[in-house]
């Protein structure tokens, strides 16, 4: 069964959906949205179904995000904040009810990811009681390169075993390899499409996720974790934004800040401080709760001048940067951040 962009099979216990938007790549847009919620709620209401699989139908992308470039042109259609606000507001509840739905599924779901899974895909991704890949998997949150930040509850999965880490991987937006991923724990097990396609015939036969065998011993892995580590270490718990930028630039025999710096070199300030704060803000919450405030800050953010000025400048005219309201994380006055964060945190 095929809907616009999505192909649905049932074949035993499994009910398997199929991201089908290859020349977006699989990029979320309204209608999108809408067909996923639907086949989401079909499997967790049939009662033969005891498993999800969720995966994409072109080994370039399992989810390139959501379809911002659709969004900004939307809110460009608004002459006022307010509207602007509404459109990005109905965008976002949808989205993170589906983040949320996968999240806390009453029935297991196994996802599986080839090729880019960025921004909204890894909110998709993290969200699976099983998270696999393939070695074309590559992982990122580059919101800072639009104007934005990482929202769909990356404050929360992010964050959620190594707050450093996390909030490193938000304000920098760099691209993680599979085995990055597996080493850094965003990902369960590596395994090829083939062993994906035996996993799902398992599955399809009445196997529970829990029971199937997921071998990922790779020699890579204890050296990626070593040097990531070491390089989070430096990072001081009780440092400020700034702090942390300078010791990246001053400390780039670690790959991961050598890459980060190269980041920074073409991201916005006011998304890399925004980013900053909001992680900051909710750490330590869950999920749920995290996505709660998300639609209030990303209705803001994305009503801020920088998110069009981003998606004009690197999704549109495809320029390497754009010409950003502040050249310097230290120029962006807080007041303009905590008016985006502007609810307070009652949950």
């Amino acid at each position: 069964m095929t809907n616009q962009h999505l192909t649905l099979n049932k074949t035993g216990a499994l009910w398997q959906i199929r991201l089908d938007r290859p020349q977006a790549l699989n990029a979320l847009n309204l209608d999108m949205l809408k067909q996923l919620k639907e086949a989401l709620d079909t499997g967790l209401a049939d009662t033969e179904v005891k498993t999800i699989w969720l995966q994409s139908g072109s080994p370039r992308a399992f989810c390139a995000g959501g379809d911002v470039k659709a969004l900004a042109l939307a809110l460009n259609d608004e002459a006022s904040i307010a509207a602007k606000r509404g459109v990005a507001h109905s965008y976002f509840e949808l989205e993170y009810a589906i983040d949320l739905l996968i999240e806390l599924s009453p029935k297991p779901v196994v996802v599986f990811a080839e090729g880019i899974t960025f921004g909204g895909g890894w909110g998709l991704f993290a969200g699976g009681n099983l998270k696999l890949c393939s070695e074309s998997a590559t992982f990122a949150m580059p919101e800072i390169q639009i104007g934005l930040y990482p929202d769909v509850g990356a404050a929360h999965f992010l964050q959620d075993a190594d707050w450093r880490l996390g909030t490193f991987l938000a304000i920098s937006g760099i691209t993680l390899s599979a085995a990055e991923a597996l080493a850094l724990s965003f990902v369960d097990g590596l395994i090829s499409s083939d062993y994906a396609q035996s996993l799902k015939e398992q599955l399809s036969a009445g196997l529970a996720p829990s029971e199937l065998d997921i071998i990922s011993a790779d020699n890579r892995i204890a050296a990626i974790y070593d040097n990531w580590h070491s390089a989070m270490q430096l990072l001081p718990k009780e440092g400020t934004l700034s702090d942390w930028l300078v010791i990246a630039e001053q400390n780039s025999q670690f790959e991961p800040f050598q890459r980060a710096v190269q980041s920074w070199t073409s991201g916005s300030a006011w998304s890399i401080a925004l980013t900053w704060h909001h992680f900051s803000r909710l750490r330590g919450k869950s999920r749920a709760q995290v996505l709660v405030q998300e639609l209030i800050t990303g209705s803001n953010a994305s009503a801020h001048p920088e998110f069009v000025l981003g998606v004009q400048a690197k999704l549109i005219d495809k320029q390497k940067r754009a010409n950003w309201t502040y050249t310097q994380v230290e120029s962006v006055p807080i007041a303009e951040l905590n008016a985006v964060m502007a609810a307070p945190l009652t949950i």
